[in-house]
């Protein structure tokens, strides 16, 4: 890969797509470096999921390796499809009944998922339209 493919398709797509590898890659190396896996593999669990400390860490190392590809302009499209099912996971099981508002108003809501979420389409259009071309 050359320099320039990291500013394909276009430069604020780019930056779009750099900026969210960074934030998914932080999310989880600070799992990791305040180990919190535990409790939330015990979380997974309680909300019935099998396996929830796996669970933890395949959704931990998927975002850790995930956002490095991403930042890279690797695998986007799979870890854009794999990161809204996660994203919708969290909202229907955590983020719902927080409301809208992520602070101030209500707290733990749906907005900060839906914006990541409406990022993440886009970055993947844009990938899946560059490519046709």
């Amino acid at each position: 890969m050359q320099l320039t493919d990291l500013f394909k398709p276009t430069l604020p797509i780019a930056a779009l797509r750099m900026m969210i590898g960074i934030i998914f890659f932080l999310n989880a190396a600070a799992r990791i470096y305040f180990n919190s896996l535990s409790g939330f593999g015990d979380f997974l669990e309680g909300k019935g999921f099998p396996f929830g400390f796996y669970l933890a860490w395949i959704v931990t190392l998927f975002e850790l390796f995930g956002g490095i590809l991403m930042f890279l302009r690797y695998f986007v499209k799979i870890f854009c499809l794999g990161e809204i099912i996660i994203l919708l996971t969290g909202i229907v099981l955590v983020h719902w009944k927080g409301g809208w508002f992520v602070d101030s108003m209500s707290l733990g809501g749906i907005e900060y998922s839906i914006v990541l979420i409406t990022i993440l389409i886009a970055i993947y259009f844009a990938e899946e339209k560059s490519k046709r071309k």
